[in-house]
């Protein structure tokens, strides 16, 4: 079942590359631009701000558009729910934001806010009865809809949830409820990475505050040095050296497990570490 997950997402990808050379005589490298979507496809583009603000959100709301109009799919429609909240959050600051000498600004931004919460809630109930894990996830942590968590630890234990993202999904749910599992669960999701990932620092921060709360100073360590390592993350490492300095613990040699273990991470065979 897992693998056929995978075969159908390979194609999936290799069809929306496909597409994208058809339909919009994308340049040499096979790059699809964002120009070149708004200019052949301007209804995915013009419901969007066009001022300086929200740009990365905005391009990755309109790829994802372009991606889920072309391939759609209930994977799909759920990353563009993710992609419109982001927008969404981004436009509701920025028309808070008054321009100086374009009061227009102001309130065009306002109307898009409006907009985005339009296409929210759209989105939101045409999925409503999916049983795509993604969504079941959205639909409960968004809406708190006890039938849609049911079903969404149902296909936990139906093995549906095999991907670092839908682990941490789990790990939202358990967190506040089991921390052995959580911990569990968040070791999991590293396992799951494929070599040289890109891996969800809030996995390493997780694990961090996690190992802490359980006094497990050691660990609570290694995982803070490979959060801040990852950029996303101050992380203040005072403390847990004293507290390493008082149980006697080398924090020099966590610095070496936590090497190690972003190296295991590179090769795609990460093991928890032990202390």
């Amino acid at each position: 079942m897992l693998e056929a997950e995978k075969t159908n997402e390979t194609l999936m990808k290799y069809l929306l590359v496909s597409i994208s050379l058809v339909l919009l005589g994308a340049c040499s490298e096979g790059e699809l631009t964002l120009r070149a979507v708004c200019e052949k496809e301007p209804g995915l583009c013009n419901d969007l701000n066009d001022d300086s603000h929200c740009n990365l959100q905005r391009r990755d709301l309109i790829m994802q558009r372009f991606e889920e109009k072309h391939l759609p799919s209930d994977k799909n429609k759920y990353q563009l729910l993710i992609d419109l909240e982001k927008y969404s959050k981004c436009i509701e600051l920025a028309a808070g934001i008054e321009h100086i000498k374009l009061k227009d600004k102001t309130s065009t931004r306002m109307v898009d806010y409006i907009t985005s919460l339009r296409e929210i809630k759209r989105l939101s109930d045409e999925t409503i009865s999916s049983d795509d894990p993604h969504l079941l996830y959205y639909h409960w942590s968004r809406n708190k809809s006890d039938s849609h968590l049911q079903r969404f630890l149902q296909a936990e234990q139906n093995n549906q949830l095999e991907t670092p993202e839908l682990q941490m999904a789990l790990v939202s749910y358990y967190s506040k409820r089991d921390r052995e599992k959580s911990i569990q669960l968040l070791h999991h999701a590293l396992e799951l990475y494929p070599p040289q990932p890109k891996v969800d620092p809030e996995i390493y921060a997780s694990l961090s505050s996690m190992f802490y709360k359980k006094k497990d100073y050691a660990s609570s360590y290694h995982w803070a040095l490979l959060a801040q390592q990852s950029g996303a993350f101050n992380v203040e490492l005072q403390e847990l050296k004293i507290y390493l300095e008082q149980a006697q613990l080398d924090h020099e040699k966590i610095k070496d497990t936590a090497e190690h273990t972003l190296a295991q991470l590179q090769l795609g065979h990460f093991t928890p570490p032990k202390f």
